[in-house]
């Protein structure tokens, strides 16, 4: 078992008085602004202070590891769900869920239209558990995605947060309520910001091989490890990482201070990895994204590529990452 602030963790929890300064789950309603109805928690875990978005699928909203911001947040923040557009409601956030029938730019196949990264961040969960113990703070929750008479998929999250370790366990089953097969398109889009995320800031990638997605990722494919200076005006950069597979990999992002994260996932389920990246004057984003297919190009294209996997009725997948804060060693 890890330490918080020197002491064992069962010596924190007694020197605390309430628990619940380092370990709770708070819940809470949006009163004003463009979110306004929309439900939040709060889970505080020893150094890590954690936003999670029921309204949009449980996502994770802004993350902060003893103070310090790690996710990028869009000025948009998170409207209502469908309250506007992908490009007027894209939140950020440490980790948006992008699915669960398609991925990438809207398209139309045989599961009807699809709109920018899918449906699932608009959707609703049902918070099923919500604890902080001596261990962990876990929350779990249910999200659904289905049309009348179409395809029927639920995903049952779990987010478990050991005290003292600095670490975030996402953990998503995906079932086939329905009575024909399903082919889920899942990315998990990891939002990081400033000050993590600054010139000079690394990706270390478990990547055999890098590719740019267009002639504007192309113009930085040299440089695409490091993060460059931010100027007036940006194009987004896209990188396809080709990733060895059936293995457990991770990919670091390294600040000059030596604040990094890392993010840990099985290329079993997860076997491809974007990278996107944004160094403008208004906003530095960099997006470190494992998905279940190769593709960026939405969900046509990756039915036409052959990348789509089959999911039978009542059949289920377990997917999901490990996010863990790397601390400067004087920090620690």
């Amino acid at each position: 078992m890890g330490e918080l602030y020197g002491r064992s963790i069962d010596e924190a929890l007694r020197r605390s008085g309430s628990a619940a300064q380092v370990a709770a789950v708070e819940a809470s309603m949006r009163s004003d602004g463009p979110d306004a109805g929309t439900r939040r928690l709060r889970v505080i875990a020893g150094d890590l202070d954690i936003e999670l978005l029921p309204d949009r699928g449980l996502d994770l909203g802004q993350v902060r590891h003893r103070g310090v911001p790690l996710a990028w947040v869009s000025p948009t923040g998170w409207p209502r769900p469908g309250a506007a557009g992908f490009g007027a409601s894209f939140g950020g956030g440490l980790v948006t869920t992008c699915g669960l029938l398609s991925f990438g730019p809207p398209s139309v196949d045989a599961e009807g239209e699809h709109p920018q990264h899918g449906r699932f961040s608009g959707l609703s969960a049902s918070v099923t558990r919500a604890e902080a113990r001596a261990d962990a703070v876990v929350v779990e929750a249910t999200v659904v995605e289905a049309t009348v008479l179409g395809a029927h998929v639920e995903l049952r999250r779990r987010l478990r947060v050991p005290l003292g370790a600095g670490r975030i366990e996402l953990r998503d089953e995906i079932v086939n309520r329905g009575s024909r097969v399903v082919e889920p398109m899942v990315l998990y889009h990891v939002n990081l910001g400033w000050p993590l995320v600054d010139a000079g800031t690394v990706l270390r990638s478990p990547a055999d091989r890098v590719e740019p997605r267009d002639a504007a990722a192309e113009a930085g494919l040299d440089g695409w490890a490091e993060f460059p200076e931010q100027v007036a005006d940006y194009p987004e950069q896209v990188f396809r990482h080709e990733l060895p597979s059936d293995r457990r990999v991770s990919a670091e992002v390294i600040a000059a201070s030596g604040l990094g994260i890392r993010i840990s996932f099985d290329t079993t389920v997860l076997p491809a990895m974007f990278q996107w990246r944004v160094a403008q004057d208004d906003g530095l984003v960099l997006g470190v994204e494992p998905a279940t297919a190769p593709t960026i190009r939405g969900r046509a294209a990756a039915r036409e590529a052959g990348l789509l996997r089959a999911l039978a009725p009542g059949a289920s997948w377990e997917l999901g990452l490990d996010i863990d804060v790397i601390r400067n060693r004087s920090e620690t």
